[in-house]
């Protein structure tokens, strides 16, 4: 049969006029300023202040429109924002907006957090609604959260504009991974509690152990403005160590209250299946020191003579292959992946303060003196500082199951920010010596 070309030209222009009809309904319900139904309309004009009394005068309707409050909801908070110059009404003080939960505290350098400025002026500002709040959630089986009606309301009043940064600050559903770990720890750990540890910061990497545990990780961001530096932070390298899980904890809690200048990668448990072996176990799930099993040089014939020299003692093990260990080699990719200036590994229980590094190393930490060591064939202190000339600071706590009291915890992570403090002002000054030189030779 043949086509009828009347026919194909009808269907084609009908197809047409259904496509301009969406688009007119979509254009009127993103354009709506105060909603799109009378409801939203009533919630909207018990909510606003008229601009005219906020001024004096009367108002412009596009100030009306940008002066429309966002909507409250499961979701979302609102917090004002700074007051810009010339304008009436609009709140003082620094404008920071409440800053995303560190395991149960305050904190402002979790990226995905961040505020998102939805007008000028004195607008106010959306940020994601802490648990804690009290609103209803629908919790999926995965730890994640559902959508609510109120969102859906307060989207369509903010526009296609709030619909895209709403969503990019919603949480992330918490990994059921992160959320076993955090349950783990508490009953194993002095110093960590599951519902701080169960926020939006901790993340899966992807990574495993022998035993398929994840590796879990933490990144925290310098708190404002660019950072002085970056620091890898790891603990748990021996599983039978908590203490330094618990330091370390102890340590972001400090962050998170006075703030950092650097970017921190953290891993609380590199080994997990030696912290959750019955009973916790220095090595990990193959019988290896995860400590003497980094790729170094010449590592074949040095580990296997240093592992003679002590005895074949079973705790300090090297393995089979240099870096061999999926543990050690998520350890080596995070290196790779973030190029730490700085490398900070906490163990136990021998009471002091080694460093590997050219730069002058830090006396004290907290009570701990330093007491320079050396290295050993695939420790992290030869591979870090010897391989790849990022010093690497070890803390060997006096305590392998209790971690150090507050008021120690505090001297300690004040000693730490001044020898970084230090460390990264003279890396600066070299930087501009060199550039001065180099300016000069041209």
């Amino acid at each position: 049969m043949g086509r009828r070309p009347g026919l194909l030209a009808l269907g084609w222009l009908a197809s047409l006029v259904l496509v301009a009809a969406f688009a007119v309904m979509l254009t009127e319900r993103w354009s709506t300023p105060s909603g799109g139904d009378a409801g939203d309309d009533r919630v909207a004009d018990a909510q606003r202040t008229p601009a005219s009394e906020q001024t004096g005068g009367a108002a412009s309707s596009a100030d009306a429109e940008r002066d429309a409050p966002a909507v409250e909801s499961a979701d979302t908070r609102i917090v004002e924002a700074p007051a810009s110059a010339g304008t009436a009404g609009a709140p003082t003080g620094d404008g920071r907006a409440e800053s995303a939960r560190d395991g149960g505290d305050d904190s402002d350098e979790t990226s995905d957090r961040r505020v998102a400025e939805s007008g000028e002026g004195g607008a106010p500002r959306i940020i994601p609604a802490d648990p804690a709040d009290g609103n209803d959630e629908a919790t999926s089986s995965d730890g994640g959260r559902q959508g609510s009606g109120d969102l859906v309301n307060a989207l369509s009043r903010e526009g296609a504009l709030g619909l895209v940064e709403t969503a990019r600050l919603s949480p992330r559903p918490r990994s059921q991974a992160v959320v076993d770990w955090c349950k783990q720890l508490e009953a194993r750990v002095v110093g960590v509690s599951s519902p701080e540890c169960m926020s939006d910061a901790y993340r899966d990497t992807g990574g495993r152990s022998v035993e398929g545990r994840p590796l879990i990780m933490r990144e925290i961001a310098a708190s404002s403005g660019p950072a002085a530096g970056r620091v890898l932070l790891i603990s748990a390298t021996h599983g039978d160590e908590p203490s330094s899980i618990g330091t370390v904890f102890g340590w972001m809690e400090l962050m998170a209250e006075e703030g950092t200048r650097y970017d921190w990668r953290v891993a609380p448990t590199l080994n997990p299946d030696g912290v959750f072996h019955e009973p916790a176990t220095r090595l990990n799930a193959n019988g290896v020191d995860l400590n003497r099993n980094l790729p170094t040089p010449d590592w074949s014939e040095k580990s296997r003579a240093y592992w003679r020299r002590v005895g074949f003692e079973k705790r300090r093990y090297p393995g089979e292959d240099p870096g061999g260990e999926p543990e050690n080699e998520w350890l080596v990719e995070q290196i790779r992946s973030f190029r730490p200036d700085v490398i900070i590994s906490l163990h136990a229980p021998y009471g002091v303060l080694d460093y590997d590094g050219d730069f002058p190393a830090p006396r004290k930490l907290g009570q701990l003196d330093l007491n320079q060591l050396g290295v050993y064939p695939g420790s992290l202190g030869n591979f870090g500082a010897r391989m790849n000339s990022i010093p690497v600071i070890t803390v060997e706590l006096d305590h392998a199951r209790k971690p150090p009291g507050d008021a120690e915890l505090e001297r300690m992570w004040r000693d730490l920010n001044g020898w970084l403090d230090r460390y990264f002002s003279s890396v600066r000054q070299a930087r501009a010596d060199n550039a001065a030189d180099s300016n000069d030779a041209g």
